[in-house]
């Protein structure tokens, strides 16, 4: 038959596995989560990193589309101004002519 102190025994044996399991756990959870805040530190930096090299390289862009759109609106205007000028051009040769028709 199990006496009281042997019953006294078995719970103190469980009290401390349970409490050695208890501390071994909250060490475990503890460096997880240290790890844990460590790779999501790294992860940020690197992510800050290219966030800013993205955010260059727009910029650049930016400047690049805004030079094409220029140099695209000169060349729209340039042959429009041609075209005017050789249009003034016709209408004084097609007068010049018209002059010579009525001296002759």
């Amino acid at each position: 038959m199990v006496t009281f102190n042997e019953i006294v025994k078995l719970a103190e044996g469980l009290i401390v596995i349970i409490g050695i399991a208890g501390i071994i756990f909250a060490l475990f959870k503890n460096a997880t989560t240290k790890a844990t805040i460590a790779s999501q530190k790294e992860l940020i930096d690197t992510l800050t990193v290219q966030v800013n090299q993205l955010r260059t390289l727009h910029i650049d862009n930016e400047k690049a589309i805004s030079e094409l759109r220029g140099q695209v609106s000169v060349y729209k205007e340039l042959p429009l101004s041609e075209l005017s000028n050789s249009m003034r051009q016709l209408a004084t040769a097609q007068s010049e002519i018209l002059k010579l028709i009525k001296k002759k």
